[in-house]
């Protein structure tokens, strides 16, 4: 396997672990854990810029973009089920498909607004480009929907732009990641496997 894709399995390991973890035993110790870090006096606020915050993992344009179609991809498949079965003026789709306009609207006015891209660097501003392109076009054919058909196609083309932009911003990352970095995530994978 090449280096890459190694790196991309033991940071998706990671976080698999860190999920199993989080939500299945370790509750007790979990909860020392939070007193203990609550009782810590508040660490002071650190002023991040907008280029940082943009290039973020926590709180970058396209991390968060990512995020934000998959919640409406995952949302409009469920749309999809509810269409076919009780048609399309169904509340559940209609509430579904608002759920969907909401996060495209937070997406293209927040998370990707041209003070945060405008810094990015080229192979990521494509790539928030792309989700906003695709973005403003789902947003409308969402609000002229009128058909099961026309709702399935705007399903099928979010889930191909989820995956697209999510590919794409993992693998990007992982190329350019600092060699420190990834030697970092392996033994921090390697931690949470013994610890398990």
């Amino acid at each position: 396997m090449d280096r890459q894709t190694v790196a991309l399995i033991f940071q998706e390991g990671g976080r698999f672990i860190t999920e199993i973890i989080r939500n299945y035993g370790f509750k007790r110790t979990r909860t020392v854990q939070s007193v203990i870090v609550e009782k810590q006096p508040p660490k002071v606020a650190e002023t991040i810029t907008e280029e940082e915050k943009a290039s973020s993992i926590e709180a970058g344009c396209v991390p968060c973009a990512i995020g934000h179609l998959g919640t409406c991809s995952g949302g409009m498949n469920e749309a999809v089920r509810f269409a076919k079965k009780d048609g399309i003026e169904s509340s559940e789709v209609i509430d579904r498909v608002n759920m969907c306009l909401d996060e495209l609207n937070i997406m293209e006015r927040i998370d990707l607004r041209p003070e945060m891209i405008v810094n990015l660097p080229d192979w990521e501003k494509k790539l928030a480009n792309q989700a906003l392109v695709v973005s403003r076009s789902v947003r409308h054919e969402l609000e002229g929907l009128s058909s099961v058909d026309g709702l399935e196609r705007v399903a099928a083309n979010i889930q191909t732009t989820r995956r697209e932009i999510g590919r794409g911003w993992f693998k990007e990352r992982l190329v350019r990641m600092p060699k420190e970095e990834k030697e970092r995530l392996a033994e921090k994978a390697i931690e949470q496997l013994e610890e398990e």
